[in-house]
């Protein structure tokens, strides 16, 4: 009727399948635990990557960016440079024009028909590269013009330009060359 030892064998069992059961649970969460921990490191991580990633690619843009802003500031340096000497033989045409044009020489009039034709051309050369003449020759504007002497003139107020010695040329937006001018004092 009472078997003592059966029910306590039978405790035991269910205290032991409790234990083990409990056991399992316990091994289980700390499997769940460690996975958590282990996925959150992962993500933590492979955002770390990601940003890393961002600021690696937005450097690169911004590298191509400059490298190409600075290609066309090399190259707009290097036309100044030629542009620059090519001024010279400008102001050589002009002046001989200028001359050629005051003495009135019958002898050179074929010739200075070919040369004005040569100064043209030059000019015509110089708008294709977008370089012109500066033509603000009122005011003395120190970006603009260089004061080689000032001179007293009573037809001009102070400041204002009495004389261009030699034009001053913009390449775009840069200036190639300040006019060189005479200011009124």
């Amino acid at each position: 009727m009472f078997d003592i030892q059966n029910d306590f064998d039978d405790i035991t069992q269910v205290e032991s399948s409790d234990d083990n059961a409990a056991a399992d649970k316990e091994a289980q969460r700390s499997e769940n635990t460690n996975d958590n921990v282990q996925l959150r490191d992962t993500l933590n991580e492979l955002g770390f990557v990601k940003e890393k990633f961002a600021r690696l690619t937005a450097d690169f843009q911004n590298y191509k960016k400059r490298s190409e802003t600075d290609k066309l500031m090399w190259i707009d340096r290097s036309r100044c440079d030629v542009l620059g000497g090519i001024l010279s033989i400008v102001d050589n045409f002009d002046r001989a024009l200028e001359e050629a044009q005051a003495t009135q020489n019958e002898s050179l009039a074929s010739w200075l028909v070919g040369f004005e034709l040569i100064h043209k051309a030059l000019y015509e050369f110089l708008a294709s590269q977008k370089v012109t003449a500066i033509s603000q020759v009122t005011v003395f504007d120190p970006t603009l013009h260089e004061a080689v002497m000032q001179v007293e003139s009573p037809d001009h107020h102070s400041g204002q330009i009495v004389k261009v010695f030699e034009k001053g040329f913009m390449y775009k937006d840069m200036v190639l060359r300040t006019a060189k001018v005479s200011v009124a004092a």
